[in-house]
């Protein structure tokens, strides 16, 4: 070993052994050491006066007289219990891979991570992080870092930068593995600390309380549009109709136009919006030649439905027009119960600002789901590109940045199909954060969610994980994940995550803060739930037979 001394501090755990690269070591450990030091424990080495900070990726232990080619179970016990054991036991080993992130100067200087262009030396000294080095890291002071929890192992506080959220997370893991809880410290961080506006999309309705008192703006139970806030392509969308069927669209957006248009003159109300687009193409496909095009007939049926002259209605032929009425039928049939016309068309009353509001979508077919998450996620992107833009007084505009949060995520944004949600998420990945848009989104099936919004996630909390599918796929997205950190992912406890990304200075485990509140998101109690239905009153066999 090289008789250096330590400029890092912190007790020495062992020395580098092997080949040294400038992003990896091999550290053959002190015996005493196991325990003290584990995967996702924080190194330092001496890097030409310099401290160098490294995550520990994997521990390995062996004993050479034990290898895995010995069959005879007899004669290694005769070993082990003779007075030759220890020789046996002077020849284990602990040997720890570590990944080398970044100068330790620059991260608690300027909060930069700058990694090494060389590598430390075999022979060199390794020591464990010391608690206070730790905490210059990983919570650092000042504005806008949020504690979420602590280190596994050292329990030093862990702090995000809320800045970074517009960059996107990806908060992932099995059923039960945490992410309701996550979710819930996140939010209750960014509203009650912050006054961050927060929106979630919650699919299965665990978000009812968390405990914010005047900054809970409200619950929408279930969270619905108002049709007069539909623009053209989300009708166009939810309408089905095809991008070739080029006659049905013109109809469609010149009727949608008129109607809005009246609405906005204060002639018609909401709730008239659809049922008078139904009327029209009804009243249209009587008077409607089956083998001719004509335009007279829109215009003539709108007069005698809205009562208002209209000019420049589009020529169509019967069979254009009742193909119109259908898919409006279709519409109401599918989305129907998505949109309600008493719901304000104002968005800063529906999504306060400051404030954070979930958007109860458990009730809902998943393609209502989908139509109510999209509309919002659009008007939410395209109210913040406004703030920049002219004339904003006669556009929407949201007035600060907002953190949206999407459930189910793999639901909303799958990856082998289109769905309305996955067009405003894959824009918001890509331009949100220019206009203080940020997502998170939160899915227990990620090889089933998009590639290119998952990798556009610059930020990952995963917890645990098992499926190696859905493993391999993450870590096709993830830059940081390595393999051996990957593979930490089966053995996590519920409430434990790895934590990487720009909102963190270097990658960590962490054991998630409790966020007592929340209601959802927990196993149902069979046996407790059962035991209280029977209290009430012996059941009646014949009426559950029923």
């Amino acid at each position: 070993m090289y008789s250096e001394s330590s400029v890092c501090g912190g007790e020495e755990i062992g020395v580098i052994i092997g080949e040294s690269s400038y992003s990896y070591s091999t550290i053959l450990l002190e015996r005493d050491s196991l325990g003290k030091v584990i995967v996702g424990s924080h190194v330092v080495a001496n890097l030409n006066g310099r401290c160098v900070l490294g995550i520990v990726e994997s521990i390995r232990s062996g004993l050479p007289l034990l290898s895995d080619e010995v069959r005879d179970l007899d004669s290694v016990k005769r070993m082990l219990e003779s007075d030759a054991a220890w020789v046996v036991e002077s020849t284990r080993y602990h040997v720890a891979r570590a990944r080398w992130v970044s100068y330790l100067d620059t991260l608690t200087t300027r909060g930069e991570q700058v990694a090494p262009k060389i590598p430390p030396q075999p022979g060199s000294a390794v020591y464990l992080a010391e608690a206070e080095v730790l905490k210059r890291v990983f919570a650092p002071d000042g504005d806008g870092w949020l504690r979420v929890g602590s280190l596994l192992g050292s329990g030093v506080e862990y702090r995000i930068d809320v800045n970074k959220l517009t960059r996107h997370l990806a908060i992932l893991a099995v059923t039960g593995g945490g992410k309701s809880n996550t979710v819930c410290v996140i939010t209750r961080g960014l509203v009650s600390r912050y006054g961050v506006s927060t929106v979630i999309f919650d699919r299965h309705g665990e978000y009812g309380n968390l405990g914010l008192g005047p900054r809970e703006a409200k619950l929408l139970r279930p969270a619905r549009v108002n049709p007069a806030s539909l623009s053209f392509w989300e009708l166009l969308s939810m309408a089905g109709l095809e991008p070739q069927a080029t006659v049905q669209k013109r109809i469609l957006r010149w009727l949608w136009g008129e109607l809005t248009k009246r609405y906005q003159q204060g002639k018609i109300g909401a709730a008239d919006l659809i049922p008078k687009a139904v009327e029209v193409l009804e009243t249209a496909s009587r008077t409607t030649k089956p083998s001719r095009q004509e335009s007279d007939s829109l215009a003539k049926s709108f007069e005698n439905v809205v009562g208002d002259t209209v000019s420049n209605a589009p020529a169509a032929k019967q069979d254009q027009i009742l193909g119109v009425l259908d898919k409006l039928n279709d519409l109401q049939d599918l989305y129907g119960s998505a949109l309600d016309p008493n719901i304000p068309t104002d968005l800063t009353r529906i999504l306060e600002p400051g404030k954070a509001t979930v958007m109860d979508l458990s009730m809902m077919e998943d393609n209502v789901a989908d139509a109510v998450t999209s509309h919002y996620l659009r008007r939410l992107l395209q109210a913040r590109i406004n703030v920049r833009g002219e004339n904003m007084s006669r556009r929407e505009v949201y007035p600060v940045p907002v953190i949206t949060i999407i459930e189910e995520a793999h639901v909303l944004i799958p990856k082998d199909e289109p769905t309305l949600t996955k067009r405003w998420a894959a824009r918001i990945a890509r331009e949100g954060r220019k206009f203080g848009v940020g997502m998170v989104i939160v899915s227990q099936r990620p090889k089933k969610l998009d590639v290119d919004v998952l990798s556009q996630t610059n930020n990952k909390i995963i917890l645990k994980m098992v499926e190696p599918q859905d493993i391999g796929y993450v870590r096709a997205a993830s830059e940081e994940l390595s393999e051996d950190l990957a593979s930490l992912l089966p053995s996590l406890n519920t409430g434990e995550a790895l934590i990487m990304g720009s909102m963190a200075r270097m990658p960590a485990v962490v054991k998630i803060d409790k966020c007592e509140v929340t209601t959802g998101g927990r196993d149902i109690n069979i046996v407790e739930e059962t035991r209280r239905w029977l209290l009430k009153g012996e059941p009646n066999l014949d009426e559950l037979a029923l």
